[in-house]
């Protein structure tokens, strides 16, 4: 029965796709496709015998042409494989088309699928988008079907990267014939509200295949049309093959008119957020539970959610890399707060921790014209971000209203906050004047003494010109400050091993005053086989030779899909020994993406950061490795 229920519904989806796209009568189109023109007659001609079909498994002879110039050699294409597709060069931030040199490709399917989605960050993300969008050779074994890009594409697509993936799938030859990149693209049209393009794409998947996902992306499309006799027709045969998303019933329901209500959305997919816009249903409480960034950046956007569901989802897609901090700063302008809450900003915030605090806080920071006031937002704004681990997001919003404040005697307190901002926004310059007046003031001042040596460490290893002068001296005056405090030692261990991978060596007393402390301490490890890759892989990348030669992308025939292509041909190379590159590279860059995990190097040990941070810097990417230790001091809270 569930058999025939099904043919049944792709029979009526073929109906209803013919009536929804041939406008044109059939005899119109035999009259349009019919000449009038008078038939010339011609004595009849000599046919010359087919030519005999190959045996199975032969390939056939290409066939002369007799009148051919003999100088002219014709030569058969060969086959793109989509999976090698990529638009970034090495040139372009991609890490090389030999980047998989000496990886095996059971190696690299197995790393792949493991990959961390929602990662805060910005290093291990940036790495991670290069890594996917990277034009590559591929290991030898691996099947070149399209299993692999649709994977990468399915990765960019769940962390939210929109544009990447757009730009992955123009670049990828043959992407109509590859069923899931098409339903990658018709997920990426319904979270940006393209309807009609997604619209298109079900049409042309409906009649080649009955998936429930098109056959409910096609019932949508029925109704946005206003074909709601179709869209019901289509639902009871769905309902019939035992499917249960009720969610997905009520919102067709609801864009035929009959009022409905969506009690929980938990997990909603692109076409649930989509569907829901268009019929204008409130989004429920729990569909920010949901820990894809792509979702969460559409609900941010989403005028059919209430303010708090917004904030939430705007805040934790930004943290993810899904929403630029400019929509996040435009969504907390457009919060409307009472006069009595804009009175008493900071009381208000005090009560009432969250999203709602830090919009108010933000515009408190925005219209107050006194420094003061301004500083005093802007710091317990940090604070809540801190304290509800959303500090480096809060940091990236009140970037313009810092600038704006001018450093002076009455803020020394400030300065600090102000510094760190600075320093992990990567605004050396602006902290300058900020770190003149701490040290104006630690001369006559202890208090002001003991902030700028809490700092100097941070800003060592974010590579600050204020620490030119940085030794020994000014590392134990941190320790000696520091060291009564029960967390002292942990921060240490993290600080002196991020030195260590950072070629800023650590006095050996400083390392032996830690021995007193536990002597063995919980701290979560990789997988050995994972870890023995990577130390593996590490080891032979440094002992490969510092010249690799490196395949260099065919041309592209004309009739491959997109503008953008960078695919390269199987078995196509032009080697160019002069080129710089590294063994093992998409491999290491996988294994330490993986060991870092979605905690990243905040709640990474010391031990499996430094192996990282070593690693990456094996194959040359050391501005990487500076971003991973600030990220890590910043997470500490030191």
């Amino acid at each position: 029965m569930t058999v025939s229920r099904a043919k049944s519904f792709k029979f009526f989806c073929a109906v209803a796709l013919a009536g929804l796209t041939s406008s044109v009568p059939l005899w119109q189109t035999w009259a349009q496709n019919t000449t009038t023109a008078p038939v010339r007659l011609a004595p009849p001609q000599k046919l010359r015998p087919a030519a005999p079909a190959p045996a199975p498994g032969q390939v056939p002879t290409p066939t002369q042409n007799e009148n051919a110039d003999p100088a002219i050699q014709v030569n058969t294409l060969q086959t793109i494989n989509p999976d090698t597709a990529g638009v970034l060069s090495a040139q372009e931030g991609g890490f090389g088309v030999d980047m998989w040199t000496g990886t095996s490709h059971r190696m690299l399917l197995t790393l792949i699928a493991r990959l961390p989605v929602n990662i805060r960050s910005e290093v291990m993300r940036d790495l991670m988008r290069r890594l996917l969008l990277s034009t590559a050779t591929l290991p030898g074994g691996m099947a070149g079907d399209g299993t692999y890009v649709a994977r990468r594409v399915g990765l960019l697509a769940e962390m939210g990267d929109t544009l990447s993936v757009s730009r992955l799938l123009d670049a990828t030859p043959g992407r109509s014939q590859i069923n899931q990149l098409m339903r990658y693209e018709a997920d990426v049209r319904f979270l940006a509200n393209d309807n009609s393009r997604a619209c298109s794409l079900a049409a042309g998947q409906i009649s080649n295949q009955a998936s429930v996902y098109w056959q409910k992306a096609f019932i949508f499309c029925q109704a946005l049309a206003g074909e709601h006799d179709k869209a019901s027709l289509g639902v009871s045969l769905l309902r019939e093959t035992g499917d249960q998303d009720d969610a997905f019933y009520t919102l067709v329901e609801a864009l035929g008119g009959n009022t409905g209500v969506i009690k929980s959305l938990r997990d909603p997919s692109p076409m649930h957020l989509s569907m829901a816009r268009v019929s204008k249903s409130q989004l429920p409480a729990d569909v920010v539970s949901s820990n894809r960034p792509g979702v969460l950046r559409t609900i941010a956007k989403s005028p059919n959610a209430s303010v708090e569901i917004r904030l939430e989802a705007a805040e934790r897609a930004e943290i993810a890399g899904a929403l630029d901090v400019d929509t996040l700063r435009q969504l907390y302008t457009s919060v409307s707060f009472s006069e009595k809450d804009m009175a008493n900003p900071l009381t208000k915030a005090e009560a009432e921790s969250g999203p709602l605090s830090r919009a108010l806080l933000y515009r408190t920071a925005l219209i107050q014209t006194v420094p003061i006031a301004q500083a005093e937002a802007t710091a317990k704004a940090l604070s809540l971000g801190r304290e509800g681990d959303r500090y480096t997001s809060t940091v990236r919003v009140f970037l313009p209203v810092l600038k704006r404040i001018p450093p002076s005697t009455e803020l020394v307190w400030f300065a600090p906050e102000v510094i760190r901002a600075f320093l992990i926004g990567g605004e050396d310059a602006a902290a300058a004047p900020w770190f003149s007046l701490l040290r104006a003031n630690a001369q006559h001042n202890i208090e002001a003494a003991q902030t700028l040596n809490a700092l100097l460490p941070v800003a060592r290893i974010a590579g600050s010109s204020e620490t030119a002068q940085w030794g020994p001296t000014q590392l134990a005056n941190w320790w000696n400050q520091l060291e009564k405090d029960d967390s002292a030692r942990d921060k240490a261990a993290l600080l002196y091993t991020l030195f260590d991978a950072l070629g800023d060596g650590v006095p050996q007393d400083a390392w032996d005053a830690l021995l007193d402390g536990p002597q063995q301490i919980a701290m979560a490890m990789p997988n050995p086989a994972l870890w023995r890759s990577l130390t593996e892989a590490t080891k032979a990348a440094s002992e490969a030779p510092a010249a690799v030669a490196m395949p260099e992308p065919a041309a592209v025939p004309a009739t491959t899909q997109g503008s953008s292509v960078s695919a390269v041909p199987l078995e196509t190379t032009v080697m160019e020994p002069e080129t710089k590159g590294h063994a093992r590279v998409g491999e290491i860059i996988l294994l330490s993406l993986i060991a870092l995990g979605e905690g990243g190097p905040g709640q990474a040990g010391p031990i499996v950061l430094r192996q990282v941070m070593e690693s990456l810097s094996t194959i040359g990417l050391d501005k990487e490795v500076h971003a991973l230790a600030l990220e890590a001091v910043v997470a500490a809270g030191l």
